[in-house]
């Protein structure tokens, strides 16, 4: 369950509304409202479009979202079921920015099933260095080996995604310091580091 908070809506600089008040699964701002298992289109050309879910939301102002390796052409109506039953591309900390401005649409939604949520790391080596759950939550010190293994939390930008699904579609180049960090084999390996280390 998300805990709960809330705040007056404000709009920063770059223009997007950050996440106002978190009730249960929904999030509200004075124009938006996104809640998680919400599915939606993301653009990968002007006649393509790839897909992604709001996996949770770790606080008021970030979402996680997965996104599918699935592409259809053109707007109408999009098998939901397909969609959901596509492999995992990507997974990652975001903004709402693409889904406000109606660039990411939302097509529907679906319980979110079968997504491994990942483990960070917090924190300056040699000393005082910590996994956390998605959250940012600490949950234990972890070794050298272990946040050598793991990376920080960090909140990309949506046009990031839109591009490196662009990119794995071959429509630009594949950036790899940028788009490696959002496979979604990186939180496997999170989770498959720490079993390794109980």
């Amino acid at each position: 369950m998300i805990s709960r908070g809330g705040a007056r809506a404000r709009r920063n600089p770059k223009g997007n509304y950050r996440i106002k008040k978190i009730q249960g699964n929904v999030i509200r701002s004075k124009s938006m409202k996104l809640k998680i298992g919400d599915i939606f289109t993301i653009t990968i050309s002007e006649n393509e479009v790839g897909f992604g879910q709001i996996v949770a939301f770790p606080n008021k102002s970030t979402l996680l979202i997965i996104v599918f390796d699935l592409k259809r052409k053109g707007e109408g109506d999009y098998d939901i079921e397909k969609i959901m039953s596509s492999k995992i591309l990507f997974l990652g900390y975001t903004l709402d920015a693409k889904l406000y401005h109606k660039h990411w649409k939302v097509i529907g939604d679906r319980p979110v099933k079968g997504v491994e949520l990942p483990y960070n790391k917090i924190g300056t080596p040699p000393d005082n260095i910590f996994v956390t759950d998605y959250k940012g939550k600490k949950l234990r010190r972890c070794s050298i080996d272990e946040f050598d293994s793991l990376d920080y939390q960090n909140v990309i930008a949506p046009v990031r995604y839109e591009n490196a699904l662009k990119a794995y579609y071959g429509l630009q180049d594949w950036i790899g310091d940028d788009y490696n960090k959002l496979l979604y084999e990186r939180t496997l390996n999170s989770i498959k580091v720490l079993s390794i280390n109980q």
